[in-house]
């Protein structure tokens, strides 16, 4: 059923395709002087170049990795018939040569990015109707996917080389060192902190473009995440308020929560949408009924049924009858499913529902601004929209954590979120509460190896990815992270 076809909004650029098949990031040398002679010479020029970086993300070596990385460790995903390096993953036992730590994809947009930063202001000099603000606007987009895709990175290997120079000339380091994840969190949040202040507001092009596209919404979403990862809840707070204020967002109503977020995609919920369509598939491997990679876990039924009329249980989040992930394969509330060649749904980095349960959590967390009756009512915004009736939970604050977290992980299942959850909340106080990770070989272990499960999820240094070997054997500045030292 084509009943939502996009067209995809962006095309690569020349200079770009030829980067998008380079093997390694570290061969990323330049060919010629093309890039900085004969390209950068207008705004419709900077324009594509921009429209590369987005392009870029929109590979599945880039999107698989975000949704994998951020739910195989955990729960929610079980085996159909998934490779051996995900079976891995699943069991958090990796290695340095598991094809799935590769984070190629990910440092090539990093580096489409650095080329317009550098170049984009030869362009303006040579085009006298490129504007100021135009410009400005370009560079704040580029340095937000930067920073995103720099967040993706520090969560999943903690330490990782910060690159903020293009690779177009001979002077540039093509063997840089890992840099801390202290390092990394302060340049993210330089630069979106920079970039909110140029981006606009979004587009009136269409839906399509204003979620897709990078702008202060999705500047100040991304920040209040950086902000929560790093304990920082006064600033969470605040950039949340931020977006609150814009009058931008708003939580679609109980009845429409699938049709509207996932199946049409782009509603007045969504903040920033990685745009697909039947020429770049989301997870048709993954998730198609007719052969999925992937299926829902054991205890997906029980999760919801606390609350019968929960919008986000059959045929909305799963499938009771199949254990598919329905969030991703699916059309209407009948149990329609999409056709192998209708996987053209967005991937969701950031919605409105995300802003509030990231404000709850810091008004949790805070020692300023503690507030556990707001925190309660920014969780019940969630769980009654969802439910249809008022949320019960005592006020205090180890109630309110598990019921934000329950909260989470039935809104968010799937979208790449849930491990980053656990981990986020497991590794406060010097892994305080390691039993959120710990609890997860509960329910992924059996009898005949449960011990060595909780051997690969006991250690901490594990929860963060192997640098790819790869890598390691090109770069002798790359130090191997601690836990695969060995």
């Amino acid at each position: 059923m084509k009943r939502h076809i996009k067209n995809i909004l962006i095309i690569i650029p020349i200079f770009l395709v030829s980067l998008l098949s380079c093997d390694d990031y570290l061969e990323l040398k330049p060919k010629d002087n093309l890039i900085q002679q004969e390209f950068w010479q207008n705004k419709e020029q900077v324009a594509a170049a921009v429209a590369g970086c987005y392009a870029s993300m929109n590979q599945s070596s880039f999107t698989d990795r975000v949704l994998l990385w951020g739910e195989l460790r955990a729960e929610m995903l079980v085996s159909r018939r998934a490779s051996n390096a995900a079976l891995n993953l699943m069991n958090n036992f990796m290695i340095p040569t598991n094809t799935l730590v590769s984070w190629n994809s990910f440092y090539a947009t990093i580096n489409y990015c650095n080329l317009v930063l550098e170049f984009a202001d030869a362009a303006k000099e040579n085009d006298l109707s490129f504007t100021q603000q135009e410009l400005d606007n370009f560079k704040a987009e580029v340095l937000t996917i930067r920073s995103l895709v720099y967040f993706i990175l520090v969560r999943n290997f903690k330490e990782v080389p910060l690159v903020l120079t293009a690779t177009s000339n001979s002077q540039v380091d093509f063997y840089p060192a890992k840099n801390t994840e202290e390092e990394i969190i302060t340049q993210i949040i330089e630069d979106l902190k920079l970039a909110v202040s140029d981006l606009n507001l979004g587009a009136t092009l269409s839906a399509a473009y204003d979620k897709g596209r990078m702008t202060k919404g999705a500047a100040l979403a991304i920040l209040s995440d950086v902000y929560l990862w790093s304990n920082q809840f006064d600033n969470c707070i605040d950039t949340c308020n931020e977006i609150v204020s814009l009058g931008k967002y708003s939580l679609v109503g109980g009845s429409e929560w699938f049709d509207k977020i996932f199946f049409e995609g782009n509603s007045s919920e969504g903040i920033f949408e990685l745009q697909f369509s039947d020429i770049n598939a989301t997870f048709r491997n993954s998730f198609w009924i007719g052969n999925p990679l992937y299926g829902t876990y054991v205890g997906i039924i029980e999760l919801y049924e606390e609350f019968p009329n929960d919008i986000r249980a059959d045929f909305a989040t799963y499938d009771a009858q199949t254990n598919a992930i329905y969030k991703y394969a699916g059309v209407d509330a009948a149990g329609t499913y999409r056709g192998q060649d209708e996987f053209f749904n967005n991937f969701i980095f950031y919605r409105y529902a995300d802003v509030l349960l990231m404000q709850a959590e810091a008004y949790l967390l805070s020692s300023n601004n503690k507030n556990l009756d707001r925190a309660k009512d920014l969780i019940n915004a969630v769980h009654q929209r969802a439910t249809g009736v008022p949320l019960e939970v005592v006020i205090n604050e180890t109630s309110l954590q598990e019921a934000l977290l329950l909260e989470r992980q039935k809104e968010f299942a799937y979208e790449g979120k849930r491990w980053y959850d656990l981990l986020r909340f497991a590794r406060r106080n010097n892994f305080e509460r390691q039993e959120l990770i710990l609890d997860l070989v509960d329910v992924k272990a059996s009898a005949d190896n449960y011990e060595q499960l909780l051997s690969y999820y006991s250690d901490s240094e594990s929860y963060y990815l192997p640098i790819p070997q790869a890598d390691i054997n090109l770069n002798d500045n790359l130090i191997q992270n601690p836990y695969y030292q060995n």
